[in-house]
């Protein structure tokens, strides 16, 4: 796998901005495989087996990234539709209210 941001990495650039979180580790692993490797520190083959340990690893973190933020998003609007529910029936406590705050309550809104 090539990042997009690996060139820059490799060349010993600044990090470009609005990296999220695992691509800024990315960005600094590359960074100082790179280095590691210039100096003399680090073999090829070794820097290849570190780098799809990290390539496996970042993988992993923007999924849990991916998946907060959808489950974020999903208990927001879970929060908003039962509160809007649950107000329209204390205003108006009739069948049509409950069923939709039931609804509300099951996440079927």
């Amino acid at each position: 796998m090539v990042f997009p941001f690996e060139r820059e990495a490799e060349q010993g650039a600044p990090m470009p901005d609005g990296l999220d979180l695992p691509d800024q580790c990315a960005f600094r692993f590359l960074s100082n495989m790179y280095a590691s490797m210039r100096s003399g520190a680090l073999t090829r083959d070794q820097a290849i087996i570190d780098k799809k340990k990290m390539e496996y690893k970042h993988s992993v973190a923007k999924n849990i990234l991916h998946n907060s933020s959808v489950m974020g998003k999903y208990w927001a609007d879970l929060y908003r539709d039962v509160e809007g529910a649950h107000n329209r029936y204390r205003l108006n406590p009739t069948r049509e209210n409950a069923d939709a705050l039931s609804a509300a309550l099951d996440g079927r809104l």
